[in-house]
Parts: structure tokens; sequence; C-alpha cells
């Protein structure tokens, strides 16, 4: 699932706004006819806490913690404009967002023993979110807080990523050992509502996220076996849906993806931080050997990409609050961003 999307809302958050404003020099009053300039947003999902950060890109000081419940083991998230949607694990529910109440708006019963993993939104109103134990995908009304009748997909699915009105449903083949079974598949879905309309072949083992590059491509991150140093990235062509290369020494464990405009990938690990790969030459930038080690940490708990390519790494603390890095181009922290307890997604978004 990619980490980013794009969205508009008409309501803005007044503080956020106003230290946006305040950051920029603007002297706009805020008591009079409203000024809404489009602000991105960076929003964090806390695991084990269970809360999201949110922070204004453009002045991060400007953030602020929503509590997503009591119960629960969530691992990713999806957001567009105002809304946000993350799956809560043992919790067979997902939980809808309002960023402009700056609270859950709709606790959405799903499918008992789900497992609910990956989410992802398909327009305003409908969101798709997977139940890795059930081998299907459940359909979000986020508005009305309701859900749909399962789709079958493949087995384990824990990641979607959306391109127009089609899914991308990333199935890791994981047994109840969790150990891979065999290499993973994507289940492409159509329309709305979403129907099957076909099913790519992967050649890694245990599938873990995904996202679209500029050339239309998706890349797709293959975690491998715990311990056996085995990640690797599969390249796919959406048109032909059929995986067009597969490369190894992606190293231990990696489980997070993010594709920028000019075609380089950045994979993170909690084995050695982030690897840099580019598309056009199909080679390492920086390898695991070499990996890019925000803080000086070799470890990454996720990693997303800003409307402008700025990289941000997580922190992998789950222990204390933890931070979000933002990078440089040449990969060096340039802002921290507090958070709370093990970060492990984040996504942007823009609103009004």
């Amino acid at each position: 699932m990619r980490k980013r999307v794009r969205g508009a809302r008409r309501a803005l958050l007044v503080p956020v706004v106003a230290a946006f404003i305040a950051a920029c020099g603007g002297d706009d009053d805020l008591s009079g006819p409203p000024s809404t300039p489009e602000t991105e947003l960076g929003v964090v999902l806390n695991s084990v806490e269970r809360s999201l950060t949110v922070f204004a890109v453009d002045s991060p000081d400007a953030r602020f913690t929503i509590g997503l419940g009591p119960d629960g083991s969530p691992v990713a998230l999806a957001v567009r404009g105002g809304r946000v949607v993350v799956p809560m694990g043992i919790v067979p529910a997902a939980v809808v967002v309002d960023l402009e109440q700056r609270a859950v708006v709709h606790t959405v019963a799903l499918p008992a023993n789900s497992g609910a993993t990956g989410a992802a939104f398909l327009n305003d109103t409908l969101a798709l979110v997977t139940n890795p134990s059930r081998n299907s995908v459940s359909v979000v009304n986020v508005l009305r807080g309701t859900a749909g009748a399962e789709i079958e997909v493949g087995e384990y699915p824990q990641a979607i990523v959306v391109v127009g009105d089609t899914a991308y449903v990333i199935n890791a083949r994981l047994g109840p050992d969790f150990q891979p079974t065999g290499p993973g598949t994507i289940t492409v879905l159509a329309g709305v509502p979403p129907a099957v309309i076909g099913t790519i072949q992967l050649s890694g083992l245990n599938p873990g996220d995904a996202g679209v590059g500029a050339d239309g491509r998706l890349y797709v991150v293959h975690s491998g076996r715990f311990g056996q140093g085995d990640g690797s990235l599969s390249v796919v062509d959406r048109g032909t849906q059929a995986e067009l290369q597969h490369h190894t020494g992606f190293g231990e464990f990696p489980g997070s993806i993010a594709v920028d405009n000019g075609g380089r990938v950045y994979v993170g690990s909690f084995g050695y931080g982030i690897a840099v790969w580019d598309a056009a030459t199909t080679s390492f930038v920086r390898s695991p050997a070499n990996a890019i080690t925000p803080g000086g940490v070799p470890s990454s708990a996720g990693v997303g990409l800003d409307s402008a390519g700025r990289v941000y790494a997580l922190e992998p603390e789950c222990t204390k609050a933890a931070r979000v890095f933002r990078l440089t181009a040449s990969y060096e922290v340039e802002a921290e961003v507090p958070v709370g307890v093990c970060p492990i997604a984040i996504a942007f978004t823009t609103v009004r």
C-alpha cells in the first residue's frame, strides 16, 4: 500500500492553519472570512499506543494526537482528504477518523477473526480493508460506518494499492505459523463495487508492501523469511498484469516501500535501515550493506514521501515515545517530529 494519498477537504483545523500561516509569515485574520490554503499533513500510526500523530508538513511543531481505542494491533492506515481508515488487527474492526474533528467517528465491525491489516481508499466514500485470516477484503463505507460483503482474494492479503478504480491486493501466502507457503500473488479488483478481474503471480516470498512509480509500474517489496536475509523486489506491469522483473539482494526482512517521481525506490527494513534502488538502472544507489541509517539507527520501522519528494523514516522505538526523521536530498536528518510509541506507518494528505 502506497503511503501517500492525495485529497482535499474544505474545512481546515484552525490550530493547524494558524501555526502553518504563522510559520509562513502570513497575517491572515482567522476570525474573519476563512482563508483556506492547501495544507499537507503527515499522519503517523503509533501501533503500541494505538494512536495517530498528525503534523503539518511545513510546520511540524503544529501537531496533535488522536486515540484509536483501548484494544487492537494496528499496523497500517489509509488517508484521503480529512479521513483516515485504520484496520485494528486482532480486533475485527476498522476505525474511521475525522481529522477535522480530531476523533474516531466510526468503528466498523468486520467479519470475526479477520485479522484486519491493510487498507486503501477507492474514492471519497469507500475504502478496502484486508482480512488476512479470512483470505478476503471488505468494502467499508467511511461516511456511513458500514462494511459490505467480503470479496474473496488470495492467501493472506496484507496490503492494498489503489490506482483509479483498480485495486491491487498483495497476498503474502503465509501459513498458520506465519511462514511463507510459496511465492506471493496479487489479486486485481476493478470497478465499484469491486470485482476480481485477475491474479498476478509473483516470484518473491512474503510480499508486504507496494507502491506505484511515475512509470505506472507497481513495485512490490517481499519481506522473505525471517532470519534468512532473502528480501526482494518485484516490478509489475499493470497493463499486462504480469511480473516484469524480480530483483534479489534486499536483505533481512524489508517491510515498507515508497517510490518517488524520479524512479528511486526507498525500501525500509528493521534489519538495516533504508535501501535505495534506481528503477531506471535496476541497481542500488544505497544497498542494504550501505543503507541509510536515520538518526544513526541501522533500522527503520517505515518509510514515506511527502509531495515534495522528501523522505521520512520512522524510528523503531516501541518502549517509549519515538521520532519521525525527515531527510535531506543527501539523506541527512534535517528535522525530527516527536510521535507516539512504536510508529509503524506514515501517510500524507492535503486538506483545505
